[in-house]
């Protein structure tokens, strides 16, 4: 009996509306700098050559890397009757027909503000950017890949909970959740 071999089809995130990471390193910067002018305007250049006073500069400076990191890790994609959500830290898989496909919808969440995430429960925001698990405004629970707030593709799920989503094309990605529920329809 042959058996059916199930490619992963990638479907492109939307491109960051803003410069996410250039407001991370500004902050950064900001805050390396600025404890370093004050350490010589209090104790003069000598101070500088202190191993301990690098110490902070170092930590934050691997900090906004492991940060920015994460952030460049961003990928959804349709795997074997599973939608795969890769973004930052975390991975949330979905089995297709756990979804409620005839409810979804694409939405601009600056006119569906209960939609929008309110409350980062274990997640990951730059300004535009939101990625991981949240509070929406009207209290549902969601998790996040959000790079663009005018295109975000809601797909709530049997449990109660959604999953808000930025891909480039989110109609192709909607039609394509559709396709695989109708194949996979008995």
């Amino acid at each position: 009996m042959p058996t059916a071999i199930h490619a992963s089809k990638d479907y492109p995130v939307a491109p960051p509306t803003g410069m996410p990471l250039l407001i991370l390193w500004a902050i950064l910067l900001a805050a390396t700098v600025l404890p370093l002018a004050f350490m010589i305007g209090d104790k003069g250049l000598a101070q500088l050559a202190s191993p301990r006073a690098w110490l902070g500069p170092a930590l934050l400076s691997l900090a906004g890397v492991v940060v920015s990191l994460g952030y460049l890790r961003k990928r959804i994609a349709l795997d074997a009757g599973n939608l795969v959500v890769r973004s930052t830290f975390y991975t949330r898989t979905v089995a297709i027909g756990s979804l409620q496909l005839e409810r979804a919808r694409i939405v601009d969440l600056a006119e569906h503000r209960a939609l929008k995430p309110a409350i980062k429960t274990n997640g990951y925001g730059l300004p535009g950017f939101r990625s991981g698990h949240y509070r929406m405004g009207d209290g549902s629970k969601a998790f996040c890949l959000i790079t663009d707030h005018s295109r975000v593709l809601v797909l709530p799920l049997r449990d109660g909970s959604q999953l808000l989503l930025s891909p480039e094309q989110p109609r192709a990605l909607l039609d394509a959740l559709k396709r695989t529920a109708g194949d996979a329809a008995p």
